[in-house]
């Protein structure tokens, strides 16, 4: 990717002007006033003062588009026309590939059917004014391209065929069902309001369908959804997170809400920095997804015990994923769509100016539901600790630690003994002159003369290739100082670019006329056999990680102080490599 220069690529998001050797602008990732986002061109880097983010030209992307490290890739190839070397695909992987384009295809054929049904249709004429009564304008019917299924059985059958569609391919996206005799489909939605749910690339996956009010009979339930298809899997997904991403990180934080008419009724009055589940609770994946928009999140469920109930279950996974999470708990009656719509955004907005953190939210619901006495104060701090076990980062567990007892009257020292007693913690030793990095397990043998903590690392990602996806938003080609390694670790990003994932055996074939890095790259993941527990030292190496990142960043931080440049904020350069100490 080097021939795509990095000021290019974040010229196209973020206006950019010269200031010595650097191109400064305002963050496209929190809100700023004055420029703190610089690009350095000489090291292809990009680094913002006031949030912190930083790395190369497909970190960027991967940010500002909410990609994973190889759609980045494959979007950066095609805008500047970079050239990426595809290995033969094997016949299974080569025909999921074509399967995956052709359901995505047909999706898009009935999305625009229904999106035309609902704007001219005769009897999509109850929903259009369903719609016009629940606040919905046409800007928001064509930004969601909202539809209408009409209330016939054969209406997107016969509009399919009529396409050319193969109808065991619709029937394969989950849009029609076979008829019990066996003989032909009938449509999966009928007489129902549909909602377009996309994929962070914008590519129409599935479909909701709400049916009119009145006509929800008991054998007819509100909504129903797509099933799950070889493009859609509703852990994964979030209605309206790829038109909303934009707006989630102007504001700098994002709301999650449970339904489709809560994100729209949010974005009609001006709310776009929102994105909603899909009937289903929120999953390790939804975040992993939002990690990748933003830090902050407001989690807003309905006002029912139901809803609360299903915030609380939702904070553990944020901890876990190092995010910043607060609760907005509506009045009982309440779900977000029927308080945006009686209060209005500037109501909206003072709720949230007052809202407690995820920590908070579960200590003051368990005091209430449980009682101050011993028996519901244990019960609401073994529910807060589930919080902290989600936690890796030292300094804020301890943070969490010292709030529970804090607000419980549990001695620190008990909740430190508790935590001690849920675990062993892996033992990682770094030592400050070489930044060597050794694990304790019974089980490892260091590579000979390899045991930096460099080689450490990739010697894991390649004995667990599970994990490569955790590893490349840290940017390892910032600071890997070994240039035999750093050249392994290309191989590495560039075979997860082309295939979505990392195998050995085929980085081995991949390495055949470089045996140097062939063997390198299985002397290091024979040093790591399986063990009980990789997922804790996944963590660890994590941490060392962020902890080289942010050591390359001190020094670009401290090449623009020794610079001197006319009009540079010194005072904030100070600040933030401090902030990097």
């Amino acid at each position: 990717m080097e021939a795509a220069n990095i000021r290019q690529v974040v010229g196209e998001f973020v206006p950019l002007k010269k200031r010595g050797h650097n191109w400064v602008g305002l963050c496209p990732f929190h809100p700023d006033k004055d420029p703190s986002f610089s690009v350095n061109e000489d090291k292809q880097i990009f680094y913002c003062f006031g949030c912190g983010e930083g790395g190369s030209a497909i970190k960027f992307l991967m940010k500002m588009q909410g990609l994973s490290f190889p759609e980045a890739v494959k979007t950066l190839a095609s805008r500047y026309g970079i050239t990426v070397p595809e290995r033969p695909l094997s016949p299974e992987r080569r025909k999921k590939l074509q399967l995956r384009d052709e359901l995505i295809e047909v999706n898009e054929k009935a999305a625009a059917f229904f999106h035309e049904n609902l704007l001219s249709s005769r009897s999509a004429a109850e929903a259009r004014e369903y719609l016009e009564e629940r606040g919905m304008d046409s800007s928001i019917i064509s930004t969601f391209r909202l539809g209408w299924a009409q209330d016939r059985w054969d209406a997107l059958v016969n509009f399919l065929q009529e396409q050319g569609v193969n109808i065991s391919l619709a029937e394969t996206a989950g849009l029609v069902m076979p008829r019990k005799g066996g003989n032909g489909h009938y449509d999966r939605f009928r007489g129902r309001i549909i909602f377009p749910i996309r994929d962070m690339q914008g590519n129409t996956v599935a479909f909701g369908a709400r049916i009119l009010p009145g006509k929800d009979q008991d054998d007819q339930p509100k909504y129903i959804n797509s099933p799950e298809t070889p493009v859609y899997s509703k852990g994964k997904v979030l209605y309206g997170l790829y038109q909303n991403k934009s707006a989630i990180r102007k504001a700098g934080f994002g709301v999650i809400v449970e339904g489709y008419m809560d994100l729209l009724a949010l974005v009609q009055a001006g709310v776009g920095n929102a994105a909603a589940t899909l009937g289903t609770a929120l999953t390790a994946d939804h975040v992993k997804f939002l990690k990748r928009v933003c830090r902050d999140w407001v989690v807003v469920f309905d006002g029912d015990a139901a809803g609360q109930r299903a915030a609380a279950r939702a904070l553990p996974l944020f901890y876990a994923q190092g995010l910043n999470v607060r609760v907005l708990s509506l009045p009982v009656e309440d779900d977000p769509d029927t308080f945006i719509r009686r209060e209005g955004k500037e109501r909206w907005e003072e709720l949230l100016e007052s809202i407690p953190s995820g920590l908070d939210f579960i200590l003051d619901r368990g005091l209430e539901l449980h009682g101050r006495d011993t028996e519901g104060r244990l019960r609401t701090v073994e529910e807060a600790m589930g919080l902290v076990d989600a936690v890796d980062d030292a300094v804020r567990k301890s943070l969490l630690i010292s709030r529970i007892a804090q607000k419980t009257g549990v001695r620190e020292e008990s909740l430190w003994e508790r935590v001690t007693r849920s675990g062993r913690p892996i033992n990682v030793t770094k030592v400050k002159n070489n930044n060597k990095l050794s694990v304790n397990r019974d089980a490892e043998v260091s590579p000979p003369n390899l045991n930096s903590a460099e080689a450490k690392v990739l010697g894991f990602i390649l004995a667990h290739p599970v994990f490569m996806e955790e590893f490349v938003d840290f940017s390892l080609e910032m600071w890997i100082e070994s240039s035999q390694l750093r050249r392994l670790w290309d191989a590495m990003v560039n075979l997860y670019s082309q295939t979505g994932r990392l195998e050995l055996s085929t980085l081995a074939s991949s390495l055949e006329t470089m045996p140097e890095l062939r063997s390198l790259a299985m002397k290091l993941s024979g040093a790591f056999p399986p063990g009980d527990n990789p997922q804790q030292l996944c963590e660890e190496f994590k941490k060392f990680c962020v902890h080289r990142k942010k050591k390359a960043l001190r020094l670009h931080v401290l090449e623009n102080l020794r610079a001197g440049e006319e009009n540079q904020d010194t005072e904030t350069l100070l600040k933030k490599f401090q902030q990097l100490l």
